[in-house]
């Protein structure tokens, strides 16, 4: 016996194939068919349009046909047309299964209410599928937020470890950390950038050397010596100059810079040794109840006037002071080309 012809098919109003719930024989619809029409003979094409018309002008959800002809095999059926959101639920049945009471309003009424019943079903089911979607992203948002909102404090610790570290490996580098004056790590970009803003102004770095400082350590230990830095370091801090770097060079090798002359003299000089005595070596230090006397050594030299290399600057200066500690020390000598030039001439020759 062969196959009886029946489908359903989704629509829309173009009887465009939007989904494909059965179809009988296989044959029937070809998987690549994209609109229903096709299947039909030609005559009826323009009948079924009219049905779909209908529906949209008369505003009516549901409609029953007869007398349609299948176009391969040549078989009559009747369609059932059922819309529901800008959609139509298609059901094509042969009239062969219907048979006389195709026609009658219990026939169509058993139809139609099975198809509404299908359109409930398929609307709850996409609702339910559209809820479980919304909720399945809603969870993976959630997730997600989570997820940032933890990269985000784990961001914040890292941010603020790291900022603890650059502060402390920021205050190694520009402080040192016995004295708290510029550590030998930075004094250099400290000078350049001081010379930086007035370039076109001299400068005097001074060398200093603590006179006789391994006898306090070796006397008083290196507790009471470190304390004796400290105190030095202090004083120097208090030198009334408005653009004045102070700085630990090493051990109880230490360092200034002031920045901002026209022109560096020997008034200039003079009058900067005189305020190094007065603030650093006038008083003695106290130790656990111990006067400790204080004297230094100093070399200085001058940025423009002598040169305007920083390295050359500080070895100018370190110069200076070593022939003041071979003078005898507690006293400063002031750079002078000749006498370094003549230094080195002396070398070689030997």
């Amino acid at each position: 016996m062969a196959e009886k012809i029946s489908f359903l098919m989704e629509c829309d109003r173009d009887w465009n194939i939007t989904k494909t719930i059965w179809y009988q024989p296989v044959y029937l619809i070809s998987p690549f068919e994209k609109n229903l029409l096709n299947i039909f003979a030609d005559g009826d094409r323009e009948k079924l349009s009219r049905l779909v018309e209908t529906v949209l002008i008369e505003d009516v959800d549901q409609i029953f046909d007869v007398n349609f002809r299948i176009r391969t095999p040549d078989i009559r059926v009747a369609i059932f047309v059922i819309s529901h959101n800008d959609i139509f639920l298609v059901y094509g049945q042969d009239t062969s299964i219907l048979g006389r009471d195709c026609m009658t309003s219990a026939c169509n009424d058993i139809i139609l209410k099975f198809m509404s019943s299908m359109v409930k079903n398929m609307d709850r089911e996409f609702t339910s599928d559209n809820e479980r979607t919304i909720r399945i992203q809603f969870e993976q948002i959630q997730k997600l937020n989570n997820n940032l909102l933890n990269l985000q404090r784990e961001l914040k610790k890292s941010n603020a470890r790291l900022n603890r570290l650059n502060e402390d490996l920021n205050n190694r580098l520009v402080k040192d950390a016995l004295t708290g004056l510029v550590s030998r790590y930075q004094y250099r970009e400290e000078i350049e950038l001081m010379i930086s803003k007035s370039p076109d102004r001299q400068g005097i770095y001074v060398f200093l050397d603590i006179d006789g400082f391994k006898n306090i350590n070796d006397t008083y230990g290196h507790a009471a010596g470190d304390e004796y830095l400290k105190e030095f370091a202090s004083r120097m801090m208090k030198i009334p100059y408005y653009d004045i770097i102070c700085m630990r060079i090493a051990g109880d090798e230490f360092g200034l810079y002031i920045h901002g002359y026209d022109s560096v003299g020997e008034n200039d000089v003079n009058e900067l040794w005189e305020k190094i005595k007065k603030y650093i070596l006038k008083d003695p230090v106290f130790i656990d109840g111990t006067s400790l006397d204080i004297s230094c050594s100093a070399g200085m030299a001058a940025y423009l006037r002598d040169t305007i290399n920083i390295y050359e600057l500080i070895e100018y200066a370190d110069f200076a002071m070593y022939e003041a500690k071979k003078s005898g020390k507690n006293r400063f000598s002031d750079f002078d080309m000749k006498r370094y030039e003549n230094r080195h001439m002396i070398g070689a020759e030997k």
